[in-house]
């Protein structure tokens, strides 16, 4: 076997050493020789080479045992940060992160969505005045990452399916036409998964479900968002559940959005927080209706559990408002209309739901940061 050449062995020795430190903050040159098996001089070496690239720092001097106080180094997570952006019918949300996905930085502003060439001006300058402020109090920007309420192309550059928010056809250029940052886009749906991939290391296979006003699902396989070569795994909202049924907005008729979208709970003039607060009281006509949503959404989930027969996770809207017991009820339906009637399975509500699909979009440049000075991602 061939002996590593120098210049890769000192790359591998700086990542594993990065990688080390990212995933437990901290560490001394002792635990380091310890637990990587380097030796001393090569530890100096490349603590100091990480230092001077602002990787990591010196952290707080260990307790003596006796001699010397051990020196700590520790992971700079704000050295590099990542803005995360959704443009809403009446606002435009942003969220900068450091690399461990932790929120920085947040700022809304109040701008009605307009898919034309002025509006995209006008919050560019405000995209890059916050991306400036990001630089100024913590680290250099790694890019700007859109969550789209829409379906990309392959290539990620152009929204071919945006009847949402009438923007089919529209490119990412026109979008970053006024941002001086490296930018790409993210369906809305497999922002948030990647934040569900994130903070939860045990996932292997699920299927995510996001209950909004608009629903939507992604797909996740062995541990990672598979989203398929057109980039339109997991659009739950659009499989049929009730042929013939009410005329969705994709054209189809019966669609899954149309029967387990939010709106359809809440009675003419009531809030969607209204209808739940008005069920937590217990009024029977809330509870049936209460209960009809819920036998559409057990249907939605266990016909996507008939090709990915993994965990289920409820996220989006509905996640704030769904009681334990609500859980509990919806997993009992999916196995009881489950063909096999599989137990094995764990549904829960995601970890995540403030800002999480504008958080997973931005952990899509702090993921390809990683990889560089880690050479793998390990997450925390």
């Amino acid at each position: 076997m061939r002996a590593m050449p120098s210049t890769a062995l000192k790359a591998h020795n700086r990542n594993a050493m990065t990688q080390y430190l990212y995933a437990h903050k901290h560490a001394t040159k002792q635990e380091l020789e310890r637990e990587l098996g380097l030796s001393l001089p090569t530890i100096t070496q490349n603590l100091r080479f990480l230092e001077n690239d602002g990787i990591i720092r010196k952290g707080n001097l260990q307790d003596s045992t006796g001699g010397r106080k051990a020196q700590s180094y520790e992971f700079n997570a704000d050295n590099h940060t990542s803005v995360g952006v959704v443009m809403k019918d009446d606002e435009l949300h942003m969220c900068s992160i450091n690399l461990y996905g932790k929120i920085i930085e947040e700022e809304s502003h109040a701008i009605p969505y307009r898919n034309a060439n002025a509006y995209y001006q006008r919050i560019g300058g405000i995209i890059d005045n916050f991306a400036d402020k990001t630089e100024k109090k913590h680290g250099k920007v790694l890019g700007v990452a859109f969550a789209i309420q829409g379906i990309l192309s392959p290539d990620g550059r152009t929204i071919t399916f945006g009847t949402i928010m009438g923007n089919t056809g529209l490119t990412l250029d026109t979008i970053c036409q006024s941002i001086h940052h490296p930018c790409m886009m993210i369906h809305d749906s497999d922002a948030s998964a990647m934040t569900e991939l994130w903070f939860d290391h045990t996932l292997t296979d699920a299927v995510c479900v996001y209950l909004e006003r608009r629903p939507g699902g992604a797909v996740i396989v062995n541990g990672k968002l598979y989203q398929g070569p057109n980039q339109c795994n997991g659009t739950i909202e659009h499989m049929i559940l009730v042929p013939n049924g009410r005329q969705c907005y994709c054209g189809q008729r019966g669609c899954m959005d149309m029967y387990c979208s939010l709106e359809t709970l809440p009675e003419d003039y009531e809030s969607i927080p209204g209808f739940f607060s008005v069920l937590e009281q217990g009024e029977r006509h809330h509870r049936e209706r209460m209960d009809e949503w819920l036998d559409y959404v057990t249907q939605a989930i266990v016909n996507a559990r008939t090709i990915i027969a993994g965990d289920v996770i409820i996220g989006g809207e509905a996640a704030k408002h769904l009681a334990e017991d609500d859980i509990e009820t919806l997993k009992s339906r999916i196995i009881q209309r489950s063909p096999f009637g599989t137990e094995h399975f764990t549904l829960r509500k995601s970890y995540c739901t403030d800002n999480q699909n504008i958080i997973g979009a931005a952990l899509r440049f702090v993921e390809l940061y990683l990889s560089d000075i880690c050479g793998v991602t390990e997450q925390v």
